[in-house]
């Protein structure tokens, strides 16, 4: 008898735990709300929002602001497509390039909050501090499309696209994130200032020359 006790008990513990993980789970989605109409997204129950370096960094050698600063995992700029937010928005980051050389790859820390996990990242030339081709991507100097994003919230991962482009010390680029159809994205801000503009239903939006921008590495 004594052992068919602890048993219930046991169980009763088990069930009580996977009841609290699941309000829990369910409490987390409903935790993620957007401000400044939509154009930012911010997770309410980060802890602290402002991660520093996560170790070990690997630094990008054309442009940084992941290795050389802190990530808040808890806001970034929204990314999406039709439902749930209902606008489509394009966060776009403008950059110098810190070195001549040809570049191997480009990580960002943009995470998945619902939809389908996956982004469209682009990389494109500056025209008068816009990017040259449109929100959907077209005249991009590369472009990939990065799955199994880290969840919004959570400790970032550097999302990655393979990017081989010639480029010069001091040369602007864009880079920008899309999502796929009806689905929810949200870059991770960096402490680090530089160009910015937002991407609304196809259309660019004003230049802003000092920004936050999304965590960002060129390799």
């Amino acid at each position: 008898m004594k052992t068919a006790a602890v048993a219930r008990i046991l169980l009763g513990l088990a069930v009580l735990a996977l009841i609290g993980a699941t309000a829990l789970a369910e409490d987390n989605s409903k935790s993620t709300i957007t401000i400044n109409g939509g154009r930012e997204t911010v997770f309410m129950k980060a802890p602290s929002h402002v991660n520093t370096v996560r170790t070990p960094c690997t630094k990008g050698k054309f442009y940084d602001n992941i290795c050389d600063g802190t990530i808040d995992t808890g806001e970034g700029y929204t990314i999406s497509d039709g439902s749930p937010i209902g606008t489509e928005y394009t966060p776009a980051a403008q950059i110098k390039v810190l070195k001549t050389g040809t570049t191997k790859k480009v990580g960002v820390t943009v995470g998945f909050v619902e939809g389908t996990n996956g982004a469209i990242v682009d990389v494109d030339k500056d025209c008068k501090n816009l990017p040259c081709g449109n929100t959907d991507g077209g005249k991009h100097l590369c472009q990939g499309k990065p799955t199994n994003l880290f969840t919004f919230g959570d400790a970032y991962t550097v999302e990655t696209i393979k990017c081989k482009i010639a480029v010069k010390k001091g040369e602007l680029l864009w880079v920008y994130v899309q999502s796929d159809a009806n689905s929810w994205l949200a870059w991770d801000l960096s402490a680090a200032l530089g160009g910015g503009v937002e991407g609304t239903n196809d259309v660019w939006g004003t230049y802003d020359s000092s920004e936050n921008v999304g965590g960002l590495a060129i390799y």
